[in-house]
């Protein structure tokens, strides 16, 4: 989709590194976000169409500072960061390590994209990295219980930034499938390559305003 632009916040590695290169491919102008510097995604920006900036999304003025040095307007932000957290559970787990956990995981997601929002195009999409783990309806196992709940809490405060933003934008809760990353693992079910083209697909076939969980090939997930 030649001449839209993106801002992808995440994307030093794995998915977001995947989706920045794809989306270029696909002839996007993408301002694409490092929290240290990556020497793979300076590898991909050097293949054009890709403008590299750095970001903590945990740090409110690091990310006031990004959205002054914006001119937009994005036809897309996507907030892919995102951390795997503490190996442990509700049992296990310290008061430090789970505030980390939901902080980056839920809560700095949904702040940094009301700070970023009025570089968003009129009609254009707010989406969220999320994951078919974070839906309530279908957790019945005991999986990454605490990774688990911080999707279900992304979600749900994503619920209540598009009840005002989804008006005038379409608000993408997104689920990249279980892929070969180094959250994944090497036993997940797709690569990279797959889901990140799926994902473009999705982006691109200009969803309607209001909130939409999708999985990477469009299918509609229960929350």
């Amino acid at each position: 989709m030649a001449g839209k632009t993106a801002i992808i916040i995440g994307a030093s590695r794995g998915l977001g590194l995947g989706l920045a290169a794809e989306l270029a491919k696909r002839g996007w102008q993408v301002t694409a976000t490092q929290r240290t510097e990556s020497a793979a995604l300076a590898d991909a920006a050097s293949a054009g169409g890709i403008t590299v900036e750095t970001v903590d999304i945990d740090d409110p003025a690091s990310v006031a500072a990004l959205a002054a040095r914006q001119p937009g307007p994005f036809d897309l932000l996507f907030i892919n960061a995102g951390v795997t957290g503490p190996k442990a559970t509700a049992d296990t787990v310290d008061a430090a390590g789970l505030a980390g956990l939901m902080m980056t995981n839920a809560v700095s997601p949904v702040r940094t994209a009301r700070t970023l929002l009025g570089h968003v195009a009129p009609g254009g999409t707010v989406a969220f990295m999320t994951s078919i783990l974070g839906s309530v309806e279908l957790r019945t196992h005991a999986h990454a219980e605490l990774y688990s709940a911080s999707k279900a809490a992304l979600n749900s405060l994503t619920r209540g930034f598009a009840a005002v933003e989804g008006k005038e934008h379409a608000v993408l809760s997104l689920h990249p499938g279980w892929v070969k990353t180094d959250m994944g693992g090497d036993g997940a079910d797709i690569d990279v390559a797959t889901s990140v083209a799926g994902l473009a697909d999705v982006l691109e076939s200009r969803p309607a305003a209001g909130h939409h969980y999708l999985d990477y090939t469009g299918k509609t997930l229960p929350w």
